[in-house]
């Protein structure tokens, strides 16, 4: 691996465990392992495991350790890491251990920076406290429900205080003065992580995401980042982000394992 590349990809996971940080989750490091726990915030991915980068592949008893440490404290077992950068073969064993792949997504970096032109109906910048209603249902319809936090009332104001805690801003996009889109930044240790991009349903089809991004990484760049990273799942919203400069780079996936233990403690019993 090009040795430029694996210091763009060090820089992105140590942003990642910061990131956690910041969002109130406990760090344990457990070779190969770092585990992240939040119970204050209890969902997948700020209860995880990850990976420490070009470590050593682990054991069985090893993986069912950290799965054990899961459990204990009520969740069902998450592995989530980037494929280049974790020990060859980890999929391998984690399958062996009764994991199965639930997601993969594509990491772009913004190579290209691009600065796109905004039409006169539009505007783009920092929500407000008036427009949170707004931006939890665009957040809430645009993600399933088994991912988004946005539509739970209770893990909604902890993750906004997370948020306000962590300097993390919302973005919006508003079209004759209605929000029409939304999105995450937050910008820590040089790196600008841009999320939850979404379009209101009666707005799509605009441009707005890509505005929307653009902007978002325009913001982080003046805070300070030298990298700006988001991450994609489908080929669609791939393209939407190559056209304003971000490129694939790396794959990240999750691997899971719910046994019915794991769903009768998910739902209460």
């Amino acid at each position: 691996m090009d040795a430029s590349i694996r210091t763009t990809l060090d820089s992105y996971e140590t942003y990642l465990v910061e990131h956690n940080r910041s969002m109130g989750c406990m760090v344990t490091i457990r070779h190969p392992f770092v585990l992240f726990t939040n119970d204050e915030i209890a969902v997948p991915w700020y209860n995880y495991a990850g990976v420490v980068p070009w470590s050593e592949i682990p054991g069985r008893e090893c993986i069912e350790e950290v799965m054990a440490h899961y459990r204990a404290r009520g969740y069902s077992p998450h592995f989530t890491f980037t494929l280049e950068t974790a020990p060859e073969g980890l999929a391998e064993a984690l399958q062996s251990a009764g994991c199965a792949l639930e997601s993969h997504k594509y990491v772009m970096f913004q190579y290209e920076p691009v600065d796109p032109s905004v039409p006169a109906d539009v505007r783009l910048g920092k929500t407000g406290p008036e427009d949170m209603p707004a931006a939890g249902r665009i957040l809430g319809v645009s993600f399933d429900s088994g991912e988004s936090a946005w539509q739970d009332p209770t893990v909604r104001i902890r993750l906004v205080a997370r948020m306000r805690a962590a300097r993390m801003h919302q973005l919006g996009a508003w079209v004759d003065g209605q929000l029409a889109a939304a999105a995450h930044l937050h910008t820590g240790v040089g790196v600008g992580h841009i999320t939850g991009v979404a379009t209101a349903p009666e707005f799509r089809g605009r441009g707005l995401a890509g505005l929307l991004t653009a902007y978002a990484a325009r913001f982080a760049r003046e805070e300070g980042a030298t990298l700006v990273a988001l991450e994609v799942a489908t080929p669609d919203a791939e393209r939407v982000y190559a056209r304003i400069g971000f490129r694939r780079a790396v794959e990240r996936v999750e691997y899971s394992v719910t046994t019915q233990v794991d769903r009768l403690k998910a739902e209460g019993f």
